[in-house]
């Protein structure tokens, strides 16, 4: 079962979200220290990890499954989040470069 994007969100904006978001931000900067001109794809509720990556990804897409809900992203600018049917992603193989799976497999 899915958590509520609403949760998810309330979840990430408590001082014990903001605190997950920052060690989780950290370690995908270690993972990817540079991902300038790539196309990343965060499946799930990927937002909150998401941010650092605006300014330098070529594409940055936000897929939320059905069950979950999706909210618009980022607020002060132009949407790129989309609400999917988790088991028949529109999504071409060599379509991305990298992943972000996070509240995805709940």
């Amino acid at each position: 079962m899915y958590s509520d994007v609403v949760d998810l969100r309330e979840f990430y904006q408590s001082p014990l979200g903001q605190t997950a978001r920052r060690l989780l931000r950290a370690r995908l900067r270690q993972i990817w220290p540079n991902v300038r001109g790539e196309r990343i794809l965060a499946l799930g509720y990927g937002t909150p990890l998401m941010r650092p990556l605006l300014a330098e990804a070529q594409t940055l897409i936000a897929m939320m499954p059905a069950a979950q809900g999706v909210a618009y992203w980022p607020r002060e600018g132009r949407n790129i989040s989309t609400l999917v049917d988790i088991d028949n992603l529109p999504v071409p193989d060599n379509s991305f470069d990298r992943l972000i799976l996070i509240h995805a497999l709940e």
